[in-house]
């Protein structure tokens, strides 16, 4: 398999981001939480959608309706 240099870049970056909070994705993702909050940009919550009686649980409306 070819070296793709972007997803090599990527694994890189990741790598680098992870190491900044010394290996703790769970630090990481707080930091992320709070500065996204205090970034002043409107966080958007969405409705669950409701479920067709008798389909998947991952299954949605096949109209756009709910």
């Amino acid at each position: 398999m070819k070296d793709d240099p972007i997803v090599t870049e990527v694994r890189q970056r990741r790598r680098e981001i992870l190491e900044s909070y010394d290996w703790d994705f769970e630090k990481m993702s707080k930091d992320v939480m709070v500065r996204q909050w205090q970034s002043g940009h409107k966080v958007v919550s969405r409705p669950k959608r409701k479920l067709q009686q008798g389909a998947a649980p991952n299954a949605h409306p096949l109209s756009g309706k709910e």
